[in-house]
């Protein structure tokens, strides 16, 4: 049996199928179908329920990967410890706001910084997802808005920055431009209420408007302002990108401590509270941010 069998077998079980395995290792779905069947001829027995149109861990391969988890986890510690650089794989989630806007300069450091660590990163993109995905195990750390209930020993969190909320409406609008004016006079476009952010911003919205009823809902920032700019309202985001700012005709009004900012954090599992290529990760974030709070 090779060695290199038993994290793909753990990949399989926790991510439901060879495919979605092979896409997370950076093998081909062949290749890991092939190392299935070398445990199953180690073991002598069927390691998954082939008889469906999808197959399923047997009770045994849930077995296998439950006595092997610590183990493996203990080894790559080990590893880590003992290489004089940092390399190897991360698998990295990140909300949609940070793709759009930090994330690829801290690619960039990484890539310059780290030349053989390697960065996988996860399609889900909120942090509910993410942060479910990361206790799970299907990730090794994500970029997170900090929840209202955060409080968990299984993670370990690293604050990035502080994002403050704007109100943007159309610069067209003629009017009085205080706050409470403005909501009063457009359509709400409201940041959508399943992310941390657009609770906040809602709730300071309902402070200042009760009763007010948003007349769009949208998931992104960007989707926020580019219906800002069309004349359909106004809304509460965080601080959004200044090249969508620069492009769209909108104004932005700063809230500053009328509503609390928004912390982006870098969360890990307790038991890589010292993994070496999540640190050098997080060395590169930290870099990124504190050059764009000197702009």
């Amino acid at each position: 049996m090779k060695f290199g069998t038993l994290p793909t077998l753990q990949a399989v079980v926790r991510r439901g199928n060879f495919a979605a395995a092979a896409n997370e290792l950076g093998l081909t779905a062949s290749a890991v179908s092939q190392q299935m069947r070398q445990l199953e001829d180690y073991f002598g027995q069927p390691l998954f329920d082939r008889s469906g149109r999808a197959v399923k861990p047997t009770g045994f391969a849930l077995e296998v990967v439950a006595t092997v988890e610590g183990a493996l986890s203990g080894l790559q510690a080990l590893r880590d410890r003992s290489r004089p650089g940092t390399s190897g794989r991360v698998r990295l989630g990140v909300i949609n706001s940070v793709q759009l806007s930090t994330l690829p300069a801290i690619l960039r450091v990484a890539a310059r910084r780290y030349p053989t660590l390697q960065i996988a990163l996860e399609p889900q993109n909120t942090s509910e997802k993410l942060l479910e995905s990361l206790k799970a195990g299907d990730i090794d750390a994500a970029v997170v808005v900090r929840q209202r209930a955060i409080a968990s020993r299984k993670l370990v969190w690293n604050a990035l920055a502080e994002e403050p909320f704007v109100l943007v409406y159309p610069r067209g609008h003629q009017g009085p431009n205080s706050v409470r004016r403005i909501v009063r006079a457009l359509p709400w476009v409201r940041y959508n209420t399943a992310l941390e952010g657009g609770r906040i911003a809602s709730s300071f919205i309902r402070h200042i408007a009760p009763g007010l009823q948003p007349r769009y809902e949208v998931m992104t920032t960007d989707a926020v302002i580019a219906m800002v700019a069309e004349d359909l309202g106004f809304s509460v985001i965080p601080q959004p990108r200044r090249a969508i700012l620069d492009a769209l005709p909108v104004t932005l009004v700063r809230l500053g401590r009328q509503v609390p900012p928004r912390q982006i954090l870098l969360a890990r599992r307790a038991a890589d509270g010292e993994n070496r290529r999540i640190d050098a990760l997080l060395a590169c974030m930290r870099e990124v941010y504190s050059q764009a709070e000197e702009v």
